[in-house]
C-alpha cells in the first residue's frame, strides 16, 4: 500500500532471508566439516596449516577452537566459489592472538560455543562476496563470526559481558542477525544491521 511504512524490524527479516541459505548449509554439512577440512589439508595445504597450528601452540592458543572452525573463510564460500578453509598469510598470523583469548574467555563464560566459528581471516576477494566491508578486520586476521547458542537469554548475557569486560577486552562486537555474531578486538565498539551502535541488540531494544 502506498505510503505505508515498514515495520521497523524488517531488517533484520531481510538479513536473516539472505543468510538463512548458508545457515541451512552449515546445519546440513556440519557433521562432515571435519572431512573436508582433512580433504583440504591434504590437497596442497597442509604444510602451511601446521605451521599456523605451531605458531599458536607456541602462544598456548592452538586448543581454543578447532582448526577446521578457525580456518573457515565465509558462510557463502560456496557461492563464491572458494576454497571453504583458508590459512592467513604468516605476517597476518599474530594479529587473531587476542580474538583467541577473549573467545576463550568467552567460551569460559558460556557464551560462545568455538566450533560454532563461521568465518575468520578472508583475502579480499572472498571478502567482497561476502558482503565484508572494505575495511572489515577479517582481512587482518582479527575477526570471526560465530552463531550463537541456542539459549533464550544469549544475546541478553553477551551484551551484559560486553558491557562489563568489553573496553579491557578492547572487544568488538557486531550483530549480523540476533543469532550471527562479529567479534574482534579491535576497539570497544558494538553495531547491528544498519552497522551503527544505535541498531546494536546491546543497545537497541525491539
Amino acid at each position: 500500500m502506498a505510503g505505508r511504512r515498514l515495520p521497523g524490524h524488517w531488517p533484520w527479516l531481510v538479513l536473516g532471508f539472505l543468510l538463512l541459505l548458508p545457515a541451512c548449509d552449515d546445519v546440513s554439512q556440519r557433521a562432515s566439516a571435519k572431512p573436508r577440512f582433512e580433504a583440504w589439508a591434504d590437497a596442497g595445504h597442509r604444510e602451511q596449516l601446521v605451521a599456523y597450528r605451531m605458531h599458536l601452540e607456541r602462544q598456548r592458543l592452538a586448543d581454543v577452537m578447532p582448526m577446521e572452525a578457525l580456518l573457515r573463510t565465509s558462510r557463502r564460500w560456496r557461492f563464491c566459489l572458494h576454497d571453504e578453509f583458508a590459512t592467513p598469510p604468516p605476517a597476518l598470523q599474530p594479529n587473531i592472538e587476542p580474538t583467541l583469548r577473549l573467545v576463550a574467555r568467552l567460551h569460559e563464560a558460556g557464551l560462545l560455543d568455538p566450533t560454532l566459528a563461521r568465518s575468520g581471516w578472508r583475502d579480499s576477494r572472498v571478502n567482497r562476496c561476502a558482503g565484508g566491508a572494505s575495511g572489515s578486520k577479517h582481512l587482518q586476521n582479527n575477526a570471526i563470526d560465530f552463531d550463537l547458542p541456542e539459549r533464550a537469554d544469549g544475546v541478553a548475557k553477551l551484551c551484559a559481558w560486553w558491557r562489563a569486560h568489553g573496553a579491557k577486552a578492547r572487544m568488538g562486537l557486531g550483530f549480523y542477525t540476533p543469532t550471527a555474531i562479529h567479534i574482534d578486538t579491535s576497539g570497544f565498539r558494538t553495531w547491528g544491521n544498519d552497522l551503527t551502535r544505535r541498531s546494536s541488540l546491546c543497545v537497541a531494544r525491539h
